[in-house]
């Protein structure tokens, strides 16, 4: 996907190539920055605020849900820009991650971002040493607003999504069909 365009656009230019070329080197079958963060199949978009309302009935778990049980690396990202010639949102990466994603976002959620923003999240599933490397890759290649250690990394991370990822993601139909769970669940 993200060639980073022409100038004529507000796409993001500098690419994966410095995630990528390392990973080619390290990896015997390597994974590319743009599979994990423009392809991966759990992408979702939340705001905190929405899920203060007592009366709404769905809360960021069920927003979530769909990462339960699950071990990979995950990011969050903010809109930084829309690119109108292509009809692409440019996504800032603020944080890298790695583990049980449903437990690590809510625990993020409650400590690390505020209620008024829109957050996006990606999700890429995988074995537990790999999310470590990967997510080590990305924090010694980009740097991430809101990790706070080991992240020596110079550039930025942008996901490139089209307006279907942006807005809908991976798990509208997911959260529209299940059932109501207790919350706490």
């Amino acid at each position: 996907m993200p060639q980073f365009l022409d100038s004529s656009c507000s796409c993001p230019r500098d690419g994966y190539s410095a995630f990528d070329s390392v990973c080619r080197a390290e990896l015997a079958l390597p994974i590319s920055a743009d599979d994990i963060v423009n392809r991966s199949s759990f992408c979702t978009s939340f705001q905190l605020d929405e899920f203060n309302d007592p009366n709404e009935s769905l809360t960021l778990r069920d927003f979530l849900y769909g990462l339960k049980g699950k071990v990979g690396i995950y990011h969050i990202w903010v809109q930084e820009d829309y690119c109108y010639e292509h009809r692409i949102y440019s996504m800032l990466g603020i944080y890298a991650g790695k583990g049980d994603a449903l437990t690590r976002l809510l625990s993020h959620a409650k400590s690390k971002l505020p209620d008024n923003e829109l957050f996006g999240v990606s999700f890429f599933e995988c074995e537990n040493r790999i999310a470590k490397y990967l997510e080590q890759l990305f924090l010694d290649t980009y740097s991430f607003h809101l990790n706070e250690n080991e992240n020596p990394g110079l550039l930025h991370l942008y996901a490139c999504w089209d307006e279907e990822r942006r807005i809908m993601g991976t798990e509208l139909h997911n959260v529209s069909n299940r059932p109501n769970a207790p919350r706490g669940e």
